[in-house]
């Protein structure tokens, strides 16, 4: 067995053993609007809610989401 021979199996074997990643996404933050409007109880959250659907600015819907669990409280468990 040459060298080479060496070489290319050793890096398919390394190829093959090696984890592979998720690629990334530009907009890794999408959040799911339906289970947001479960826990919508008052006006103002549903109105945040409403900029969120509209906004075409990546960075303001963020921001906006961000507020909207500001002002949101997690709901209680049933074992709580």
């Amino acid at each position: 067995m040459t060298n080479d021979t060496k070489k290319t199996k050793k890096f398919r074997l390394k190829k093959l053993f090696q984890p592979v990643s998720p690629p990334i996404k530009e907009d890794s933050s999408e959040v799911n609007l339906s289970l947001m409007k479960k826990l919508a109880i008052t006006k103002e959250q549903e109105n945040v809610l409403e900029k969120i659907e509209h906004e075409t600015i990546p960075s303001v819907k963020a921001a906006w989401i961000e507020y909207f669990f500001k002002i949101t409280k997690r709901p209680q468990c049933k074992g709580d």
